[in-house]
């Protein structure tokens, strides 16, 4: 019985052997399918495998120029975003502010998005280009912060203030998302009327506190979600 077990032992070499065999032609399928640049980054590190040099495992991304931290020889965050900004700023579009460890900017939402709705209008979307290429190679992390005055809302489309507020800072982060900052680096957040900058008491208080502000974090750039590698 025993001799009859072990006659079979030859299978689980077979099977190994054959499972690698396997997996090496998948790997030269895979290779086929890279382009030049590619390939010559997989085969550096396959001849890296069998010599004494090590080797880069694949090419540096792309540095950015975008290097925004303090006292490291180039200009703080909230410096750059405002040189970057600075003709939306001039034309009252938005604001800038450094609150913290946050560069705020806020933008107005009677200048965003029409009375009671959530789409952000035609004519405001080169703006928002403008900003996703601002902070878009910074890889920090991003939030977006909706805000209304006090005045009740209630129709078909929108239950409460806090909805609304909610909807728009949604539709700013999918904005910056079509621009192409990564989607990952950024959390959308409504407070409604309960985060006012003035009192409710007048129409023109009231206008300054329907607002969306994004808040861009400063600190490290060596952040998880960062579509690039800061290198020195």
């Amino acid at each position: 019985m025993t001799k009859e077990r072990n006659s079979h032992r030859w299978l689980i070499s077979y099977a190994d052997f054959m499972t690698l065999l396997c997996a090496f032609f998948i790997m030269m399928y895979s290779a086929s399918l890279l382009n030049k640049e590619q390939y010559q980054a997989v085969q550096d590190v396959l001849d890296g495998m069998f010599t004494t040099d090590a080797v880069q495992v694949l090419p540096q991304a792309e540095v950015s120029d975008a290097i925004l931290m303090d006292n490291n020889g180039v200009m703080p965050l909230f410096q750059t975003v405002k040189q970057q900004l600075q003709v939306f700023i001039d034309g009252q579009q938005l604001v800038l502010e450094q609150e913290g460890e946050w560069v705020k900017v806020r933008i107005k939402t009677d200048t965003l998005f029409p009375p009671g709705g959530w789409e952000i209008s035609d004519e405001m979307m080169d703006m928002m280009q403008q900003l996703a290429l601002v902070v878009r190679p910074i890889p920090n992390e991003i939030n977006v912060e909706g805000h209304t005055d006090d005045v009740p809302i209630n129709t078909p489309r929108v239950a409460s203030n806090w909805d609304l507020s909610a909807l728009r800072a949604v539709a700013v982060v999918r904005a910056l998302e079509l621009f192409g900052v990564a989607p990952q680096r950024m959390a959308a957040v409504g407070y409604g009327y309960h985060k006012p900058l003035l009192n409710n008491t007048s129409n023109e208080n009231r206008q300054i506190n329907r607002r969306v502000e994004i808040l861009i974090k400063q600190g490290s750039l060596n952040q998880p979600w960062s579509r690039e590698i800061i290198t020195e």
